[in-house]
């Protein structure tokens, strides 16, 4: 829980770290991929990183930012009581 709220006080940015272990306990939350030049894609957590992994191996594009969708973000401040 303590990572879901680090992420919220980044305005739902969050780090590889905070990617990982967000996979791990709420695999199926979706985030947002922000690329260099790509589309942003909405994907689960759990195939987040994979994902990016694979894009950049490739030299298809890089990984700008990774977040919260505004949804997901607003319900967690409701969970969490955290004021917008």
């Amino acid at each position: 829980m303590e990572t879901i709220k680090e992420i919220l006080s980044s305005y739902g940015y969050m780090n590889k770290k905070q990617l990982t272990e967000l996979a791990e306990h709420f695999p199926c939350t979706k985030v947002v991929i922000k690329w260099g030049a790509m589309e942003r894609e909405v994907i689960e957590a759990w195939r987040a990183a994979a994902r990016i992994t694979e894009v950049e191996k490739n030299n298809i594009d890089y990984c700008r930012n990774v977040f919260f969708r505004g949804r997901e973000m607003d319900l967690l401040r409701t969970v969490f009581a955290i004021a917008k």
